[in-house]
């Protein structure tokens, strides 16, 4: 089944990654393509110049920067439309779509994706975020606001051949399974499920693999035994996790699982473990399984799209 997916672009070297990565990641035969920008009515720079840039002695300065604007962005909106059809992506199956700013650039690009899509793709920066910021404004908005679909934040190098899943047997880690599975289970890409036992070890926060240990006990309970109850409620939802990849046809010699420790932060676990193996791509649910985060994101994306420099992070409901 052909399934729509939006990809926000703005012209920058950041957006124009998140094309390389989606045209490496989408399957071509099934995919339709709607490459999307926002039109800007004018340059915040210009209310440093004239008090009033819309008075009519400023209208033919306007004009010619909303018309090099548009010669740029459709310059831009081309150059990702080859990315796709050198990926092998059917042209008609690649659709252009420019529209001026009606509500603000967050709000044009959530409203377009309403439109039936089946996820969102937008790098982590645009082209006026200042390079000490982990991560722009209009991504930062998308992240909270996009609720309805599946949102893809992708860092400027992301690796494509690696899928990580974030697994702690809620119901969206197991829709992360089966979206990844309906995406790329017939393609060479290697799954790999990985759960964050997380460290009760209070007093001596975060050790790396059950080196450090000291205290042996916490709260008046050996570790020991904490691990070992951990892993018995946990082994079980792993075989359950590699069987639905399985029954999506995900070859066994292309998935793994593991239980990682050693961390008290499930999302620098996830992240330390994709930067140390090189993986590119990190899928995580919206919710954990945990209840109390059902007001807010899950809290393991959330710290993952903050902390991620060059994996894509898809936030899956």
């Amino acid at each position: 089944m052909e399934r729509k997916y939006l990809i926000a672009l703005d012209g920058s070297t950041a957006s124009m990654a998140v094309a390389h990565y989606a045209a490496a990641m989408l399957p071509r035969d099934r995919s339709e393509i709607v490459l999307f920008l926002v039109e800007l009515d004018m340059p915040e720079s210009f209310w440093d110049i004239y008090p009033d840039p819309e008075n009519r002695i400023h209208k033919e300065e306007m004009a010619q920067w909303a018309e090099r604007q548009k010669k740029c962005f459709a310059s831009v909106l081309e150059a990702a439309r080859s990315i796709f059809v050198e990926a092998g992506f059917p042209p008609k199956n690649i659709r252009i779509k420019m529209l001026r700013r009606n509500t603000g650039i967050t709000r044009d690009i959530i409203s377009e994706s309403m439109d039936g899509y089946a996820a969102v793709f937008a790098g982590r920066k645009g082209c006026s975020n200042l390079a000490r910021l982990p991560i722009g404004n209009v991504a930062r908005k998308l992240v909270s606001r996009i609720l309805h679909i599946p949102l893809v934040i992708v860092g400027e190098s992301a690796e494509t051949n690696h899928i990580l899943i974030g697994f702690d047997d809620s119901r969206d880690s197991r829709n992360c399974l089966r979206l990844s599975a309906a995406l790329f289970a017939n393609t060479d890409k290697q799954f790999h499920i990985l759960h964050i036992a997380r460290s009760f070890n209070l007093f001596n926060g975060e050790f790396q693999n059950g080196e450090s240990r000291k205290p042996d006990v916490t709260v008046g309970y050996p570790l020991d035994n904490q691990d070992k109850n951990r892993r018995m409620r946990i082994e079980p939802a792993m075989e359950k996790a590699l069987l639905i990849l399985k029954e999506h046809s995900v070859k066994k010699a292309n998935m793994e699982s593991r239980i990682v420790t050693g961390y008290m932060n499930r999302s620098l676990g996830l992240l330390d473990t994709a930067e140390k193996e090189g993986w590119g791509t990190i899928f995580v649910g919206r919710r954990g399984i945990s209840r109390i985060q059902d007001f807010l994101m899950g809290r393991v994306g959330e710290k993952l799209v903050e902390m991620a420099r060059d994996q894509a992070i898809w936030i899956v409901n």
